[in-house]
């Protein structure tokens, strides 16, 4: 059983919420449309809606991720497809599947793009995933470091996403299911928000005995407080014992 917890924000600056988010048996994903090309919404729904048709409820991992992998393909094509002649759309995408990966139980990670997967717990987050940016690849590089990257005036540059010229393949990574709470949110969260403050929004929530969905929008409140720059979506989930 999946406990699942959601919210988004256009955020203070923004007029149009370009981003969308899913839910889908043990299936969770935020898409973030590429806000400096046309279409970003359509880009960003196009892909939920491919994800969301695959049927993924307590997968074997191997068969999600050929299927996730499909859908992306899949995606991309239509986006690029459907924009009119002059037009560009693309979005980003990342999210996780809970399955059965041989003999144990796993969070299959995916990602393409800028937005990220994290997972909590005892009070700590670990980042699962690695932006598909400039910015990223400078860093692993040597060339800035992550203080240098936070100012860098390319940090918004994107080397992979869903319906652009760039390639649209999706990152994996397995995670052994251990009862932590999984987290997938667009950058407009993780932009504003340190790691660590993600983390201590979380306890802070879980302390005081809140739901997942209360805690999701504990997070992008705190993403707003933070500057709201950019439309905030985040999506949590755990697995629960059935009663």
């Amino acid at each position: 059983m999946i406990e699942v917890g959601s919210a988004s924000d256009v955020g203070l600056v923004r007029t149009r919420q370009e981003d969308r988010r899913l839910h889908r048996g043990t299936l969770i994903a935020v898409a973030d449309g590429m806000g400096g090309l046309s279409r970003g919404d359509v880009a960003a729904q196009t892909a939920v809606d491919y994800l969301s048709q695959l049927n993924l409820i307590e997968p074997k991992t191997s068969r999600a991720r050929a299927e996730i992998r499909d859908a992306v393909a899949r995606a991309n094509v239509e986006i690029s497809r459907s924009c009119p002649r002059g037009t560009m759309a693309g979005t980003t995408l990342a999210g996780a599947v809970r399955g059965q990966a041989t003999s144990r139980s796993a969070w299959l990670i995916f990602h393409v793009g800028d937005s990220r997967v994290y997972e909590y717990s005892e009070g700590e987050v670990q980042r699962l995933t690695r932006d598909h940016s400039l910015i990223s690849e400078l860093v692993a590089a040597g060339v800035i470091t992550p203080e240098q990257a936070k100012y860098h005036p390319q940090r918004a540059v994107v080397t992979r996403a869903i319906g652009t010229e760039a390639a649209a393949y999706p990152d994996f990574r397995l995670v052994t299911d251990t009862g932590q709470i999984i987290l997938a949110c667009s950058d407009g969260v993780s932009d504003c928000l340190e790691d660590e403050e993600i983390a201590r929004i979380i306890e802070a929530g879980l302390r005081d005995g809140e739901d997942l969905g209360e805690i999701a929008h504990l997070v992008v409140d705190g993403a707003l407080a933070a500057g709201g720059y950019d439309n905030a979506t985040v999506v949590l989930a755990r697995s629960v014992a059935d009663e």
